[in-house]
């Protein structure tokens, strides 16, 4: 039964997902202040069919580009990971294999690696002529139905309806269904907190772009969980259709689809739109006229911020200005005040360095280092191994704070220190032992 204690436990355990990476946010804080009775609210909520999602807040983003943002408060964030955890392993057989977004191991990065495997097989290991077609959909957020989202979070549940139940209780399935309406339909765009000033709207989010001009039942929010999930549903059954009963490679990232096709078949390939922009518009989507791309394989092709070549993949150059600009920001702050950005600094340089580790970009990384100030280099050091930055011994966060309130945190020096000590006490018993 779906009563309220049973609803309070599963709250308790969602509740540390919710907040997960997130913990030090104020909606968060606020609500660990009190969270046994707004755990209690939120399942009589829940248990009497009475929750809504209205505590929402809009902001806009201007990295990569600029793009509307509506985000919700803890309770919304948590009836997210209550649906869409209770759904993941059903979720995850659903989904194509060739679906590369909002996945456990499907990021961008192995996206970019299906791109390259399916190039080298399709050409024979480059030998045979093959062409790159890639595609996308035009605003496929704010325009997506919300009412086929909500039918397909409803089939899923019914096609595993028994294994939902045997995991859960009988009534557990209804539950789900009518969550997920809850939280699709939430319209944020009618109660929500304005954090960013309005007239950043005007200037630079399009009025079709924007879920404040869309009636209601079309436009899915970016910054849910659940609208992330259910947009990756969305075109679940094109991939399937594209790969599977018309033997194209095609690989999707959230609405950005690269197609790898022999070329005998170019012809047939392109022979395939009509339907496709048939089926996107039964979905109330539609491709994006100007982003249409169709070459051989060896021009390469710009995908997911890095530009793929038969034998390269080199990181998108806005990217990289970025990252320029970014240190150089960091530069530019006082000496005397260096230090108190440490932490930040370190993740901001070991973020870029990150990406342009996974491409070929080694003189790259080497200009990102040679880019920081010397005055940063007296608290770090570069790792030539790992590519990255660390710090010298004894300015670690962990060893500043024992330092500083003569804590007793392990730091990870400590830590590598003692396993290395056991290691040579271990070898010297073992020699003892031998001789």
């Amino acid at each position: 039964m779906m009563t309220e204690e049973y609803i309070t436990k599963w709250l308790i355990e969602t509740m540390y997902a919710a907040r997960k990476n997130k913990r030090y946010g104020r909606d968060s804080i606020d609500f660990e202040r009190r969270w046994v009775p707004e755990l209690r609210r939120m399942a009589h909520a829940l248990a009497t069919r009475s929750f809504r999602v209205e505590r929402n807040y809009a902001f806009l983003t201007s990295v990569p580009k600029w793009r509307e943002i509506f985000a919700t408060e803890f309770q919304g964030r948590m009836a997210d990971h209550l649906l869409c955890d209770s759904l993941s392993p059903y979720i995850e057989q659903e989904l194509h294999s060739r679906t590369f977004n909002n996945r456990v191991s499907k990021g961008s990065q192995a996206a970019i690696n299906q791109v390259i495997e399916d190039i080298a097989e399709v050409t024979g290991g480059y030998r045979e002529p093959a062409r790159i077609i890639k595609w996308d959909l035009k605003g496929f957020f704010p325009n997506a139905n919300l009412d086929v989202m909500c039918r397909l979070f409803c089939e899923l549940i019914d096609r595993h309806a028994d294994d939902i139940v045997s995991s859960f209780d009988d009534e557990t399935p209804e539950f789900l269904k009518w969550l997920a309406m809850v939280i699709i339909h939430c319209r944020p765009q009618t109660h929500y907190e304005l954090r960013t000033p309005w007239r950043l709207w005007k200037e630079h989010i399009e009025p079709e772009k924007s879920l404040f001009s869309k009636p209601p039942g079309i436009g899915a929010h970016i910054g849910r969980m659940t609208s992330q999930t259910g947009m990756g549903l969305y075109l679940n059954d094109e991939v399937r259709w594209l790969n599977d009963e018309c033997g194209i490679r095609s690989t999707l990232f959230m609405d950005d689809c690269v197609m790898v096709v022999p070329g005998r078949l170019h012809s047939y390939a392109l022979s395939l739109f009509p339907e496709l922009r048939r089926r996107l518009a039964a979905k109330g989507v539609r491709m994006n006229e100007k982003k249409f791309y169709d070459q051989p394989y060896q021009h390469g092709l710009e995908f997911l911020g890095s530009h793929i070549r038969a034998w390269s993949i080199i990181l998108n150059d806005v990217t990289y200005a970025r990252a320029i600009a970014r240190i150089k920001e960091y530069n530019a702050i006082p000496n005397n005040e260096k230090y108190y950005h440490l932490d930040r600094f370190v993740s901001t340089v070991n973020s870029y360095t990150g990406l342009l580790k996974n491409r070929t970009s080694f003189r790259r990384i080497c200009r990102l280092r040679d880019a920081v100030a010397a005055e940063w280099w007296q608290w770090l050091e570069w790792d030539y191994n790992r590519k990255c930055i660390t710090y010298k011994q004894g300015d670690s966060p962990n060893e500043r704070l024992n330092d500083k309130y003569h804590l007793n945190l392990k730091c990870y020096d400590t830590i590598r220190n003692h396993r290395a000590e056991k290691c040579s006490g271990q070898r010297k018993a073992d020699t003892s032992v031998a001789a």
